[in-house]
């Protein structure tokens, strides 16, 4: 005997019908006369439970705001004021490859380093301070299938400016070609502090998405998200980022900076835009909350932060 699943009557013209659900067939019985009739059904016809096409639709959308969060956390890098002058480029049939940090964050001296498997090139770096004329010529030296030279490290906050040249058959190639570039120097900060910053902010995003991707659902735990997402960008801007900054500007175990050098503003907005919308979704059904606070945490991120 097959095991039964589900069952209801079904009352047509004063006649009672008994169906009873199995696992791979439908069991046909008239309630009176009492009567059986076995009918086999189809695998792609077996219906789903109701429990299982919602835990396959959270899953999907869970899976979907995971995919959107980093996707747009990966734009948002290679698009960054931060982001790295990198490129590739053919001296003399000589392939060089180069990537010069906008920003350092080091206890030692600032490296500059270029790739390249040519023992014939070589080359030098002239840099000097942001509002300063005294300029200063460092030599590239060969180390290890690189051309690379230091900087020495900077206060907190300062600013270099420096071209990159390289030297082959008597020629004088600027690198990238007529580029002046800069890297603004600060204080070293721990690696626990950086990583836990990234992640407290990827779950206030990736929770902000999937708030607005509970417009496809009917019951869903909105709500809850939105607390855990207020968390989360309150960590982010009233704790996380102002220790950073200490860091950054070298104030650790020194008199604390001004309050506007502690706290930024996109930083913080993420924590007051949540809070509206918190405050919106529990005030009320309807799901443009929902959506409003998520499509608005995109936008902010992209054009604000």
């Amino acid at each position: 005997m097959h095991q039964m699943e589900k069952s209801f009557i079904y009352k047509e013209r004063s006649v009672d019908f008994l169906l009873i659900f199995g696992e791979s067939h439908i069991y046909f019985r008239q309630s009176n006369p009492i009567n059986f009739v076995f009918l086999p059904l189809k695998k792609d016809r077996v219906m789903e439970n109701p429990k299982d096409a919602v835990q396959k639709q959270k899953l999907i959308l869970w899976l979907s705001a995971v995919l959107l969060a980093v996707l747009l956390s990966y734009f948002k890098s290679v698009t960054s004021a931060d982001y790295p002058v990198s490129g590739t480029i053919a001296i003399n049939g000589e392939k060089v490859t180069y990537a010069f940090d906008k920003k350092f964050n080091g206890k030692s001296d600032f490296k500059i380093s270029l790739r390249t498997d040519s023992n014939k090139l070589t080359g030098f770096v002239v840099w000097y301070k942001n509002n300063s004329p005294i300029k200063d010529t460092v030599q590239l030296k060969k180390e290890d299938g690189f051309l690379s030279c230091s900087i020495p490290q900077q206060k907190p906050g300062t600013e270099i400016l420096y071209k990159v040249f390289l030297q082959s058959n008597n020629s004088i190639t600027q690198i990238p070609p007529g580029q002046m570039l800069q890297t603004k120097f600060w204080g070293f900060v721990p690696a626990s502090i950086s990583s836990t910053l990234i992640v407290t902010f990827f779950l206030g995003l990736l929770l902000s998405i999937r708030i607005g991707l509970t417009f496809f659902e009917t019951r869903p735990k909105a709500k809850t998200f939105a607390i855990f997402t207020l968390i989360s960008f309150s960590l982010y801007g009233l704790f996380l980022v102002p220790v950073k900054r200490l860091f950054e500007l070298g104030a650790v175990n020194q008199a604390p900076p001004q309050m506007f050098e502690m706290f930024s503003l996109p930083h913080l907005a993420f924590a007051f835009l949540w809070l509206v919308v918190s405050i919106g979704m529990f005030n009320s059904k309807n799901k443009i909350w929902n959506v409003a606070g998520a499509v608005a945490t995109v936008i902010a991120y992209l054009f604000i932060r």
